[in-house]
């Protein structure tokens, strides 16, 4: 199998690194890096909401997004979208009524893989602030290149070549009798791809997350006390 730039094959990932509670003003905070590319992740709350913005059946979840440098750009705009519509679905918004959540993402470093970097920074913040979730957050992303190869956690430099960006997340939990359960919470494509090669990227990228979530597991293990286990609808989070 050719190797790439950077030395990897198709089907690996870069070198991961986490840092649970780097930020110290937070109430969750995180560090979390793709080789070149590295997000810190804050986590406010729960705390009271802004009567404007109270909803009486759960938490209000905000998620902001800030560049390097300069303003938010609208692909920025669109990171920040995507994050807040998948973490809709992981955080138990109904366990804290009229308060709000506040996720801060702050790109440090941008080499490819963004949105998965960021997704999996946030994940670890809000576990470091106890917020209750359904699951873990695994993502990949994967690059397809004109001649069909797919290259899976992609540079800046295989994203310019390629005809299509594919990142997907997933919702990775175990259940009551053992199993793992990976359940799809994200799709996100830039350009075209075919049906079957869509699917290829999938199976990819569900063992890629689950890769990941052990990561992380372990690195929450390391920095943190064993979290309470709750059950809901036969899963333990």
């Amino acid at each position: 199998m050719d190797c790439r730039a950077d030395g990897r094959v198709a089907n690996q990932i870069r070198p991961l690194a986490a840092e649970p509670g780097a930020l110290s003003r937070a109430d969750g905070s995180s560090r979390f890096s793709h080789d070149g590319t590295e997000v810190a992740v804050a986590v406010y709350g729960p705390c009271e909401a802004k009567r404007s913005r109270e909803r009486i059946d759960g938490a209000t979840l905000e998620v902001i997004v800030r560049p390097r440098a300069g303003i938010p750009s609208p692909a920025d705009r669109e990171v920040e979208q995507l994050i807040t519509q998948t973490l809709h679905h992981v955080i138990i918004l109904a366990a804290h009524p009229c308060t709000a959540i506040s996720v801060v993402v702050q790109v440090l470093a941008d080499d490819g893989s963004l949105l998965s970097t960021a997704l999996h920074g946030a994940c670890v913040a809000l576990m470091h602030a106890g917020v209750p979730i359904r699951g873990m957050l695994g993502s990949c992303a994967i690059s397809v290149l004109p001649d069909g190869a797919m290259l899976l956690d992609p540079s800046a430099e295989e994203e310019a070549q390629a005809q299509a960006i594919v990142t997907l997340g997933f919702l990775v939990r175990q259940t009551a009798n053992g199993s793992t359960e990976r359940q799809l919470l994200l799709s996100h494509l830039v350009g075209s791809v075919a049906p079957a090669q869509y699917d290829v990227c999938q199976l990819a990228a569900q063992e890629a997350a689950a890769c990941v979530v052990l990561f992380m597991r372990q690195s929450l293990t390391r920095s943190v006390a064993p979290l309470r286990v709750v059950e809901e609808d036969d899963c333990i989070y």
